[in-house]
């Protein structure tokens, strides 16, 4: 009992330091992306081509790293049972149109060929938290970008059949 008690409170300590660290973080971060969305809009066009595009990599990958830290605090507010989903009704082709924005880029970079589906008798929306469903997507998506290398990532958006019981909701 006592080293069950040792475990959770280490457990509490990590999840309040990752929160903690996460707060920590974003702070400078979201300054570096404001500078960096300024530098890219180059309004008084003092920067070459090139520099706007530093800049707009910068404001990128900046994104993605404002994107882990989110995911990280993520997971320790799902570690610690402190986790609240925002559910709403969301679009199938919201979801797709997300998506497709966000790897459209990765696939023409790769040379990949890049298809999202939807089933024609799926509902106009599903009831989630959207957040966590991009999330999903994304990681997801990144891995099998990550793991091919010829051919196309393609995705199909059907009703579940089997694997599944809505007494599971």
């Amino acid at each position: 009992e006592e080293k069950a008690a040792q475990l959770s409170l280490t457990s509490k300590y990590k999840s309040e330091f990752l929160a903690n660290m996460s707060h920590e973080l974003r702070t400078p971060l979201n300054s570096l992306l404001l500078l960096a969305q300024q530098l890219a809009e180059n309004p008084q066009s003092h920067l070459d081509p090139k520099e706007v595009e530093f800049a707009k990599t910068i404001h990128g990958s900046g994104n993605d790293l404002l994107s882990l830290i989110n995911e990280i605090l993520d997971l320790s507010k799902i570690e610690s049972g402190t986790v609240t989903l925002d559910l709403s009704a969301v679009p199938f082709t919201t979801v797709r149109d997300q998506t497709e924005r966000t790897f459209h880029h990765v696939a023409q970079s790769r040379g990949l060929g890049f298809e999202i589906s939807l089933a024609r008798d799926l509902p106009p929306t599903i009831i989630t938290d959207e957040k966590r469903l991009l999330q999903v997507m994304k990681n997801l998506l990144s891995n099998a970008f990550k793991f091919t290398e010829k051919g196309q990532v393609a995705v199909h958006v059907d009703r579940a059949v089997t694997g599944w019981s809505k007494d599971n909701t």
